[in-house]
């Protein structure tokens, strides 16, 4: 090996772990121009151009390193999510269980063979894999909410269990309803977060889309929401439709046997239960944001895009199963299948916070999960991903002044001070 290889292959290498994926790319491709020979620098390659959304590169290098001898389970767990974003998902399965064939307790390779399944509606296989997920140990230091065996208990695929789901109860939230037609808008909250970013969303459509209707579910509000909520409704008088319901819950029921139910999973599901009965309200689509979201121009063009969908979300990573449809940004339309797609959701998640069996992701696992089922059933008219350039993915890898140049959303949370 050159001098000059070995060098840039350890600079590349030390790029990767601080995710300097741009100037890893760039290293190691010098490196597999001097030695075109070598195997890792290939697999250090694909790695490095798959993060940076080069996709074919990463094929090329990935395809060059197995010609090479590369086999590893990290390196086929990788190759298998790469092929995932390539929308090969037969080919991720082959290299998702050759994986695991030297490593039996991957929890990465487990979870990818179960969304690869799933992709391929392979419902008992997709189950199976994910069961095994959750036998396996979690990451050192991970978060104390992403425990794989209670989350993994939450992934129902089986249309049978979609059949068996009660439909939602027909009493709407109490509070306001926006008036007229318009494109709306629909946040959901405690109390706290309420009271942080209602302003500041509401603030930015009343200044980009005046007009446009925002419909702010709050849970437990508190007198402090109240004074906060009363203030957006005074300072966006004639720029915004602006609309308020409440509920109060109390949400130690929901508490289960292993505390792995914080408050906030019920708050981040609370958007899609009470959002058929929305639907049933308002007949006319809704985009289900994070109250923490804002637009950095008006939405509306991109909302009459939308308007001939029976639902749309946006995408974080195809290889991700809970994050495949990030509960960020939804968009349901009024048709038959935009209202099943918010009903089996809002039952889904009701179906495990009523039993106790809810662990942090569901939201994102019920509309993963409902989207596969509907499409198993031939439901769709129109399913649309939405992505790139709707938002930032709740990332700080973008300074705002250049998110608000790139993309449609921002996330208020990334953007402002913490408390």
């Amino acid at each position: 090996m050159s001098a000059e290889a070995s060098t840039l292959l350890r600079e590349g290498e030390a790029l990767l772990r601080r995710r300097a994926f741009a100037q890893a790319r760039d290293a190691l491709a010098r490196a597999v121009e001097l030695l075109p020979a070598m195997g890792p620098a290939h697999a250090l390659l694909g790695r490095a151009a798959h993060a940076t959304g080069d996709l074919a590169q990463a094929a090329a290098a990935f395809e060059a390193a197995k010609a090479l001898g590369e086999s590893g389970p990290d390196f086929e767990r990788r190759r298998g999510n790469l092929l995932m974003d390539l929308q090969r998902a037969s080919d991720a399965v082959e290299a998702y269980r050759a994986a695991l064939t030297r490593s039996p307790f991957s929890a990465g390779s487990w979870y990818g063979l179960g969304t690869a399944l799933a992709e391929l509606d392979d419902v008992a296989g997709a189950r199976d894999a994910f069961a095994k997920w959750g036998q396996c140990p979690g990451p050192a230091g991970a978060d104390a909410h992403l425990n794989i065996a209670a989350i993994s208990r939450q992934v129902a695929l089986d249309d049978d269990f979609f059949a068996s789901l009660p439909p939602p109860p027909d009493a709407a939230p109490e509070g306001d309803y926006a008036e007229g037609d318009a494109p709306l808008i629909f946040a959901a909250a405690d109390a706290g977060y309420a009271a942080r970013f209602a302003e500041l969303l509401s603030g930015n459509l009343a200044a980009r889309a005046p007009g446009i209707a925002l419909h702010l579910h709050v849970v437990n509000p508190t007198a402090e929401s109240e004074e906060r909520l009363a203030r957006v409704k005074d300072l966006t008088q004639g720029h915004l439709d602006f609309a308020v319901t409440r509920e109060t819950t109390d949400l130690a029921r929901f508490d289960g046997p292993d505390g792995h139910m914080p408050a906030k999973t019920y708050y981040t599901c609370a958007r899609f239960l009470a959002l058929p009965a929305l639907l049933a309200r308002y007949r006319r689509p809704i985009l289900v944001c994070d109250i923490d979201m804002a637009p950095t121009r008006d939405p509306r063009p991109w909302l009459d895009e939308l308007a001939a969908a029976d639902a749309g979300g946006n995408v974080k990573i195809r290889y991700d199963f809970a994050n495949h449809l990030l509960a960020t940004m939804i968009y349901v339309g009024d048709t038959p299948a935009g209202r099943e797609f918010a009903n089996k959701v809002a039952g889904y998640c009701r179906h495990f916070l009523e039993t106790r069996k809810a662990a942090w992701t569901l939201d994102q696992v019920a509309l993963r999960a409902t989207q596969l089922h509907l499409r198993r059933q031939g439901a769709w008219r129109d399913f649309r991903e939405f992505a790139p350039n709707v938002m930032n993915w709740m990332d700080d890898d973008y300074p705002i002044e250049e998110t608000q140049k790139r993309f449609l959303f921002v996330s208020l949370y990334s953007s402002v001070p913490r408390a």
